[in-house]
């Protein structure tokens, strides 16, 4: 009978025991295919680009690359490694991060089910799967899905370090800690830590996590004195060999992290953390403003996860240090800005294990495990159901992150593989123009060549003086029919905007667009006329007067730019910027083509013209590829910028409407 009972529970420990181990693989399962899912549907942005190109270059190149960058070489040398197995495409190297995203997940798996049993675990895997933050960096080339990785993996491993020597002082066998799996325990966390000490600068806050836990359980856990003393032996050793592993980098890392320059930016205190709570909680995919009731749900679950239960203190106590210590350290260090908050990725484990530790708390607070029976119906208990619960508002309140991160172009990284497209068809539209691309930011070159190669690529020099400007510029109007500007963070790189201010005034822009964050200007480059070719005497308004125009050349083909010069003369103060629209019309006054601005590029807004002032104003319209041969008609007109609406125009003191008739054109066949 006795055998019978046995056998019977075997079989139903092994049957929750394969439940149990189907349920991680479906979560990981669920995690990679939300990681792998429209991994390539985004262009690299410049940090990806910087990667991609570093991780290209040979060992040497790599370790001299980073010695003068904000972030140590361990990723990038095994992103070199990695892309000579899987290649450079954009899938394949944001699958290095993809794979430590999962490497997160299962790692939390591990840290809840040693601190807390099986079903906190299953659970803080299942809201690691599905967390927006920890999906939009393990879909970016860069190092922080790495290192949320190492963070859990060593944490984990210091636990099963603490436990086992926790049991080597209890049965008296302190002699041991250096022996079978205990040395390999010793080892493997050696090595995990220092791989994050040269993954980012920013794992020392883990580290330090490590000690404090350390000292929580030295102070507590081992009482007597011969001990305490050998397991605080243990541990400095432990430490130092780190220190050992990373000695060899420890003088760049501390070069480059007492240069790093702090936040310094104002910010209330609660507003601050609702934010980090905001990014923890539901990712930065998802406005404050939308994401009210899961910070609320978050921080009710948080608040009773946190709640010690007799046996399990030491591990809630823990988890407290590695969720808030960190935290509190982006604050007291001045570490606060919307951009470094991609640092908190190595709180998310601790901040998923706690939700998950509420999520079954209270049913451990009502029911004890309690099942209620109706005849042969048998409930689940108020754990189980209190887990489901959470597990459905959790998938409920991440989807409209993960909705706007896979799909909404707002939320897209900025966007230089469309970039590098639209300048490469247009070098196919223009007939052979010759073509240059200027970059305003010199650390753009990775990412935009990565996607527009072997061309005519020039990084301007940065934070440039104006003498500086034309030496750089002189020859490259000179020497090319068609310019490009790429423009990413000009007001670190070129704050007074003297690379733009000297193209309005010596070529003709012709384009301007948006692509995220990157904003791409095109310009042509002709003779610059001094003085009108034709004179005319035409008032727009109160406040402007055409004195004249001239085109530069007698022969525009169609993808060319046709350059317009346009010479006012400002009659009375304008109250208002004005806009300037010059536009080529055809048959019927139907619109082919157009460039519209402030005046000079918006470096000489009418706002600040003073009566009599001259303003030599040039502009270029991009003629379209496929504009039909034929007779055309150049126009201009001024109008408000707020409402669009045209001012009236008076040749020769006589109203004529809302724009000016300049001139007739013809358009050649193609040859």
């Amino acid at each position: 009978m006795k055998d019978g009972k046995s056998q019977i529970a075997n079989r139903k420990s092994r049957f929750t025991f394969y439940v149990l181990r189907l349920a991680l693989l479906v979560i990981l399962l669920l995690a990679a295919s939300l990681r792998f899912y429209r991994l390539d549907a985004q262009s690299f942005w410049n940090d990806e680009g910087n990667s991609a190109r570093l991780s290209e270059r040979t060992i040497g190149l790599i370790v001299e690359g980073t010695a003068s960058d904000i972030h140590p070489p361990g990723y990038y040398l095994l992103l070199h490694y990695w892309r000579a197995v899987f290649g450079h495409s954009e899938f394949a190297l944001r699958a290095l991060s993809a794979v430590a995203g999962l490497a997160l997940v299962l790692f939390t798996y591990l840290l809840g089910r040693r601190l807390f049993g099986q079903a906190t675990g299953l659970m803080a895997a299942f809201l690691g799967a599905i967390s927006p933050f920890a999906i939009y960096y393990s879909q970016e080339a860069r190092m922080y899905a790495l290192l949320g990785a190492l963070a859990a993996a060593s944490t984990y491993l210091l636990v099963r370090l603490l436990s086992n020597f926790q049991s080597l002082v209890a049965n008296r066998r302190i002699s041991e800690w250096m022996k079978g799996r205990m040395a390999i325990l010793v080892v493997a966390y050696s090595l995990v830590a220092a791989a994050g000490l040269y993954t980012h600068y920013a794992f020392p806050f883990v580290l330090l996590v490590h000690n404090l836990i350390f000292a929580l359980g030295w102070l507590v856990v081992a009482r007597r004195t011969f001990a305490r003393w050998r397991w605080l032996a243990a541990w400095t050793g432990v430490q130092i060999s780190i220190a050992v592993l990373y000695l060899p980098w420890l003088p760049i890392a501390l070069r480059s992290v007492t240069g790093w320059p702090s936040a310094g930016q104002s910010y209330e205190l609660a507003p601050a953390l609702l934010n980090v709570m905001r990014w923890l909680a539901v990712g930065n995919t998802l406005g404050m403003e939308k994401a009210g009731a899961a910070l609320i749900g978050a921080g009710v679950l948080l608040a009773i996860g946190l709640w010690p239960r007799k046996g399990r203190w030491f591990g809630v106590a823990s988890l407290a240090l590695y969720l808030l210590l960190p935290i509190a350290l982006v604050f007291v260090l001045d570490l606060h800005k919307e951009a470094w908050l991609k640092f908190l990725i190595v709180v998310l484990p601790p901040f998923h294990l706690v939700i998950a530790r509420g999520s079954v708390n209270p049913a451990w607070l009502v029911s004890r495990g309690w099942r209620l029976e109706i005849g042969r119906f048998r409930l689940p208990n108020l754990q189980s159901l209190a887990s489901l619960v959470t597990l459905i508002l959790a998938s409920v309140a991440v989807f409209p992150s993960l909705h706007t991160l896979y799909f909404d172009p707002a939320y897209f990284r900025d966007d230089y593989r469309q970039i590098a497209s639209d300048i490469s068809a247009d070098v196919a539209a223009s007939a052979g123009a010759d073509t240059a691309v200027i970059l305003n930011a010199p650390n753009q070159w990775e990412v935009f060549t990565y996607y527009y190669p072997d061309r005519d690529v020039y990084p301007a020099p940065y934070r440039p003086s104006r003498d500086r400007v034309e030496e750089f510029l002189s020859p490259l109007v000179a020497g090319y029919d068609r310019l490009f500007v790429v423009a990413w963070g000009d007001a670190e790189s070129d704050p007074q905007r003297l690379v733009e201010s000297w193209l309005a005034a010596n070529a003709y822009k012709a384009d301007d667009r948006w692509y995220g964050r990157v904003r791409l200007a095109m310009y042509g480059t002709a003779p610059l006329p001094q003085q009108p070719a034709v004179t005319l005497d035409a008032g727009f308004g109160e406040a402007m007067r055409l004195l004249g125009y001239a085109l530069s050349g007698d022969s525009f083909a169609p993808g060319g730019i046709l350059p317009v010069t346009l010479f006012w003369e400002a009659r009375a103060p304008a109250s208002e910027p004005y806009k300037v629209t010059v536009q080529l019309l055809g048959d019927g006054g139907k619109l082919v083509a157009q460039h519209d601005g402030e005046p000079v590029g918006g470096f000489a807004p009418t706002t600040i013209w003073q009566p009599g002032q001259a303003v030599t104003d040039r502009h270029g319209i991009l003629l379209p590829a496929d504009l039909p041969p034929g007779g055309y008609t150049l126009v201009v007109a001024v109008y408000h910028a707020a409402t669009g609406e045209r001012l009236p125009v008076a040749p020769n003191g006589e109203p004529a409407g809302d724009h000016l008739s300049l001139t007739g054109l013809t358009i050649p066949s193609s040859p």
